[in-house]
């Protein structure tokens, strides 16, 4: 019996999976929500998940990969759970929908993840273009969108991103609830101010 029909023959869960791929980057992501990321490695956690080593190999390729792609699932069921900002005047609905109990892990996953990426950099370069570069274009969009001068616009978008990410860091460290709350209340004032500055076109409108 060659190699690869052997591989097939012990592991005949691989089929489980051949057309399922989603199935198994949700499986992957139940897991990692858990247990988080730190020590995981491709051999146990595809025990864990009932496929072979070689199936998450076929299919992620690495495991900076995987990594990426379980972001990006847990990053769609945050979308689902908690929806997003479509304007700078809907923030304060969107942090509060956000920072549940049932959205906080997700950010906690985020985070571990964010430190290992920093670290190093070139092998967690889809992760950075994807939380990173992406939500600050998402975001400097919402800005034009809400009337915002283009010039102003990347700028804004880098505030608002970082000032949610250190609070969103804040709440899961210290679980302060009261002060990080009013902190971002303090902070969606001050863009309201600065939403005043712009050139009124009846695009802006009161937040809720």
């Amino acid at each position: 019996m060659e190699a690869e029909d052997l591989d097939e023959h012990v592991d005949g869960r691989r089929t489980r999976y051949q057309h399922r791929r989603p199935e198994l980057l949700d499986a992957v992501a139940d897991y990692v929500l858990t247990h988080g990321f730190t020590g995981l490695a491709m051999r146990p956690l595809a025990a864990v998940v009932g496929v072979s080593h070689g199936t998450l190999l076929h299919h992620f390729g690495s495991k900076e990969n995987l990594v990426t792609e379980v972001i990006e699932v847990l990053r769609r069921r945050l979308a689902q759970e908690a929806g997003s900002a479509t304007d700078l005047a809907g923030l304060p609905s969107w942090w509060r929908t956000t920072t549940t109990t049932r959205c906080l892990p997700i950010y906690r996953l985020l985070f571990e993840v964010f430190a290992q990426a920093v670290r190093e950099p070139a092998r967690y370069e889809r992760f950075l273009q994807q939380v990173v570069r992406d939500s600050l274009a998402l975001m400097e969009g919402v800005a034009v969108a809400d009337g915002c001068p283009r010039d102003q616009a990347p700028l804004v978008a880098s505030m608002v991103v970082a000032q949610a990410r250190g609070l969103q860091l804040d709440l899961i460290a210290t679980n302060d609830r009261d002060r990080v709350d009013r902190a971002f209340a303090l902070f969606t004032d001050l863009i309201d101010r600065l939403r005043q500055t712009w050139p009124d076109d009846g695009r802006r409108r009161v937040r809720t």
